[in-house]
């Protein structure tokens, strides 16, 4: 096993065991890499092997021991529930496997009473241990990486932007750091959806925004009372507050503000057969260029694309997007050979405004779009030569 030294902090015992003994509490990996379990040394072996020999159902350990938050009033502190996970005897020590992994910079504290131990007679005095996991060292201030759509023109019904940052920040009050501005210096006042589920990728490094469909989709009461959020042949500025702090209270290291036109409403679908694929060469990892017609969605276009192999096998590599959400490059892992291959589509993808592969998002009565029936993929063949 391997002992966290380093990462926790030991406060003293707080009132000994009757027979002199000074149980100390110490975080113990059991494999490398894995969450540490709590062990509590220094307790007498007569009372460790009575205790194991009780066979204490769940709810029985939690008159024996807990393990709870060391958090608020000395009152609140042993009122409060025990942290989810199991007590055992193991060897020598009294262990404590959270379900969970214990949170760096929470203090915790450990109650035990081996005398409340039923079905078995322990004489010693109850004790108390706390144990303090520091934070690790802050990293650099969080900054603004991106934010998508890149182009400089933007269709009027342009649906959601995503904002990329370095690392975490805060929570909760997104819709309070950031505005769009319109040329005349007017907020946009409730451009963007406001959901009491952010829309946080799985690392918490992307959020996407999304402007209110009601105001974005024609012929809706929303857009007719309070006026697109987007109007053609304007141009508008995305601002972020640089007070937005991340998650060790520091402002973004960055102000950022993008500026953008915004052209006619898009409502063609998505129609992969009109992109220019330019192969790479034989033996070497040079990219796939795949030059789109119009702006897509940045965030889909990693993901709903992917290249194989004549017989059907994917290819090994990396997606990149670029020149305003119109450029696409394939890197693959392995040199390219000789041969047939394919750029599969999912029909999913999207363009900025929502439109899909065969499918556009809204339809204009006045304008009619030509539809045309997709299965789940599209198909561009291309050749290594």
């Amino acid at each position: 096993m391997t002992v966290l030294r380093a990462s926790v902090i030991l406060l003293s015992l707080f009132t000994s065991s009757a027979l002199g003994a000074e149980p100390a509490v110490k975080l113990v990996s059991p494999k490398a890499g894995d969450p540490p379990v709590v062990e509590i040394t220094g307790i007498d072996k007569s009372h460790l092997k009575a205790l194991a020999g009780a066979k204490l159902t769940p709810e029985e350990w939690a008159k024996v021991a807990r393990f709870v938050v060391d958090s608020g009033s000395p009152e609140e502190i042993a009122s409060r529930p025990s942290v989810a996970g199991a007590w055992a005897v193991a060897g020598d020590v009294l262990r404590f496997e959270p379900e969970y992994p214990l949170a760096p910079g929470v203090k915790y504290r450990v109650f035990c009473d081996l005398s409340a131990t039923p079905r078995a007679k322990i004489k010693a005095d109850a004790f108390t241990l706390s144990v303090f996991i520091p934070k690790p060292p802050p990293g650099p201030r969080v900054a603004v990486t991106a934010v998508y759509p890149s182009a400089n023109r933007l269709p009027e019904n342009t649906l959601r932007f995503y904002i990329h940052f370095s690392g975490p920040v805060t929570r909760g009050d997104v819709y309070s750091y950031v505005k769009l501005i319109r040329d005349d210096e007017t907020e946009v006042t409730g451009a963007f959806l406001e959901l009491g589920e952010e829309l946080w990728s799985t690392d918490g490094l992307r959020l996407t925004l999304l402007f209110d469909p009601g105001r974005v989709k024609r012929g809706l009461a929303p857009r007719e009372v309070f006026g697109p959020i987007l109007e053609e042949g304007r141009r508008y500025t995305f601002v972020i507050d640089p007070k937005w702090e991340d998650t060790e209270g520091r402002p973004l290291l960055n102000k950022i503000t993008r500026t953008f036109d915004v052209g006619p409403p898009d409502d063609s679908p998505v129609w992969p057969d009109q992109w220019k694929l330019v192969a790479p060469r034989p033996g070497g990892n040079s990219p796939l260029l795949i030059r789109l017609a119009k702006p897509h969605d940045h965030a889909l276009l990693g993901r709903m694309m992917w290249v194989t192999d004549k017989s059907g096998k994917r290819i090994a590599g990396t997606f990149s997007v670029g020149g305003g959400d119109r450029v696409v490059s394939f890197t693959p892992k392995s040199p390219w050979t000789r041969g047939d291959y394919k750029l599969v589509i999912d029909a999913r993808l999207e363009d900025v405004c929502g439109n899909r592969v065969g499918e556009p998002f809204e339809v204009d009565e006045f304008k009619p779009i030509t539809v045309k029936p997709i299965e789940k993929t599209v198909e561009r063949p291309f050749t290594v030569k």
